[in-house]
């Protein structure tokens, strides 16, 4: 017999997703550092690529962009 609340299967389930959010979240943030660094290092135009392409990402982690 299984001994496991469903509540509390559920409530370890959320916490994983929230973590897993938050490291996706983090991931981001540093790609969009790594992306600006390079970007600063070549030229204008990359800055304004890495801008954009961060921002993009962004929107369609907080589902935003459709």
């Amino acid at each position: 017999m299984n001994s496991e609340d469903p509540g509390d299967v559920r409530h370890v389930q959320l916490q994983q997703m929230q973590e897993a959010l938050f490291n996706l979240r983090d991931g981001l943030m540093n790609l969009s550092l790594s992306l600006r660094e390079l970007s600063f290092a070549s030229d204008l135009e990359g800055q304004r690529q890495a801008n954009d392409h961060t921002e993009e990402l962004l929107q369609r982690l907080r589902g935003t962009c459709p």
